[in-house]
């Protein structure tokens, strides 16, 4: 397999073939859909939120020494919500992090049970998380924040809503874990 990263440094091809494999893919790139990029569209809006209240912060703080206490309020807000929503679209898109040394030496029908299971237990466990969550923002999100005033729970919320989603994405997607399986084994012959 040729692509643009073969010339950039040594071993690269092997990265070039992980990249482009079926495991680290959109698992239907024809099914991107609108929910696909509004939750891009509002990582991208916490990113940049986050880096402009930093930056206002820093040049406030060092221009006329007064800082926005505020801030660190809302970036950690936004940062729990930004890592959900990249969190979801990498469960979507099938780019969690694996070790795939071992896996990749089993025959396929073995592969494919071994995903199932594994993806069961992801959902399991991540089913489990947003639960606990659940629980947590129940109990201590109409707490207040310290200087905004606003509800911890609008900010905690991200992690239920996030394990939530992606225990459900996992679930949807483990009735084609046979077709992943076959074509990343096809890709990589």
């Amino acid at each position: 397999m040729s692509t643009e990263y073969d010339h950039a440094l040594p071993g690269s091809a092997d990265i070039a073939e992980q990249l482009g494999s079926a495991a680290g893919a959109d698992p239907a790139p024809q099914t991107r859909t609108l929910i696909d990029r509004v939750l891009e569209a509002l990582a991208a809006l916490s990113l940049a939120a986050i880096t402009v209240l930093l930056f206002a912060n820093a040049s406030l703080r060092y221009l006329a020494d007064s800082p926005l206490g505020w801030t660190e309020e809302i970036v950690t807000g936004l940062m729990l919500w930004l890592t959900m929503f990249g969190f979801v679209l990498g469960v979507r898109r099938r780019e969690t992090i694996t070790v795939r040394a071992f896996v990749d030496r089993l025959p396929a029908a073995v592969r494919v049970w071994l995903e199932l299971f594994t993806g069961l237990v992801t959902a399991a466990v991540l089913l489990h998380l947003a639960w606990f969550a659940f629980r947590y923002v129940s109990e201590f999100g109409s707490d207040a924040t310290p200087y905004l005033r606003l509800p911890r729970g609008f900010f905690t919320a991200a992690l239920p809503v996030g394990a939530l989603t992606a225990a459900l994405i996992v679930l949807v997607q483990l009735p084609r874990v046979r077709e992943f399986v076959l074509r990343d084994r096809e890709e990589r012959s």
